[in-house]
């Protein structure tokens, strides 16, 4: 019995903590857009092997280096031992992308308005006379909180559209601390602009395995 409690409490907190994970890998992504191509070719290309993005600043590999700064059409062959392939520049982009700390609360959590108001007003409290890393390592409510709420290097199309429309508007000041809410799921976010966004370079590649 107690065995079961442990697990149990361990499928809580897992659920608790990343109930949000989808955050930062939603079905937005345009690749037609990104990369200025043709819908038809992606659906061909897709239809050819695996598309992958190699991103500038989240990818420091040997491979990602060699495939960035490759020519586009050119191809890199791998062997894996168990089957061979190649890797094919299909095009390259330098896109925006945009970073922010955020502390998420998810409001499904709380039983009624009046504790979650109470769990607001905490948190507001501690934003405003500690380090914002430091509240989001306590108290937010998703995975992110593990890196203090840092949301990394992002697009539009990899994430939520509220929370893009909402972290990359224009009135938003550097450093400043602001809250929103995503009311289709109950979400509700604290946020702090601590990047100026920056032009990435991207590559999608095309990798294809031997037959």
């Amino acid at each position: 019995m107690k065995s079961i409690r442990i697990i149990l409490l361990a499928i809580f907190c897992i659920h608790f903590c990343y109930g949000q994970r989808s955050l930062f890998n939603q079905k937005y992504l345009d690749l037609a857009q990104d990369f200025k191509l043709n819908p038809q070719k992606v659906e061909q290309l897709r239809s050819e092997g695996k598309l992958t993005i190699f991103n500038q600043e989240k990818h420091k590999t040997k491979l990602a280096a060699d495939l960035l700064n490759a020519r586009v059409g050119k191809s890199k062959k791998y062997d894996r031992g168990f089957y061979k392939g190649q890797y094919k520049i299909i095009a390259k982009e330098e896109i925006t992308h945009h970073r922010v700390r955020y502390i998420f609360i998810n409001k499904n959590k709380f039983e009624d308005q009046e504790t979650f108001q109470k769990y607001l007003k905490k948190v507001r409290g501690l934003v405003d006379n500690t380090e914002f890393k430091s509240v989001a390592m306590q108290y937010s409510m998703d995975y992110k909180k593990r890196v203090g709420g840092d949301s990394g290097w992002f697009k539009k199309g990899k994430t939520h559209p509220v929370f893009f429309e909402e972290v990359t508007r224009a009135d938003v000041l550097a450093d400043e601390v602001f809250e929103f809410e995503i009311a289709e799921n109950n979400w509700y976010y604290i946020a702090k602009k601590t990047h100026a966004k920056m032009d990435i370079l991207e590559a999608l590649v095309l990798d294809t395995k031997e037959k």
